[in-house]
C-alpha cells in the first residue's frame, strides 16, 4: 500500500503533472521508501492515512524534484570548543556530514509522530 495515489501527487504537486509516466514511478516509489525507511507506520486504507503523512509524501517529490532530497545526511559534531575569555568558540563537525536542509527537517518533522519507535522496550513483571 502506498502513502498516496498519482492521482493525490497530481492534486497536490505542480511539477508532477509535467513528469513521465516511468519518473512518476519513480517519483512515488521513492516518497514511499523515504517515509518507510524512517520507520512510518504502514497503512492498509489509503483512506487512513493521515493528512500529516500525505503532505510529507508531496514534500518529498517536491524535494526530489528540486535536487533538495537524497543529497546527505546531518551535521555530527566531532568537537566543540567554548572559551570565555576572550569569547571564542570553536565547532568542528565529523567528515562527510552535511546539514539538513529545511525540506527534509519539515518531513522530518511531518513523520515523527508515525514513526514506529526503534527503541528498547523495558517490560516489566507484575
Amino acid at each position: 500500500m502506498s502513502f498516496i495515489t498519482e492521482q493525490e501527487a497530481l492534486d497536490n504537486v505542480t511539477e508532477f503533472a509535467s513528469q513521465t509516466a516511468s519518473d512518476k514511478a519513480r517519483l512515488l516509489a521513492q516518497s514511499e521508501a523515504y517515509l518507510r525507511a524512517r520507520n512510518v507506520k504502514e497503512y492498509k486504507d489509503g483512506a487512513d492515512v493521515p493528512q500529516a503523512l500525505k503532505l510529507a509524501c508531496y514534500e518529498v517529490i517536491k524535494g526530489v524534484l528540486s535536487n533538495d532530497l537524497y543529497q546527505g545526511q546531518s551535521q555530527a559534531v566531532k568537537r566543540e570548543k567554548v572559551k570565555a575569555d576572550t569569547v571564542e568558540t570553536e565547532e568542528e563537525f565529523m567528515d562527510g556530514s552535511v546539514a539538513l536542509s529545511a525540506t527534509e527537517q519539515f518531513i522530518l518533522d511531518l513523520i515523527a509522530p508515525y514513526a514506529k519507535s526503534s527503541g528498547v522496550q523495558w517490560l516489566s513483571r507484575t
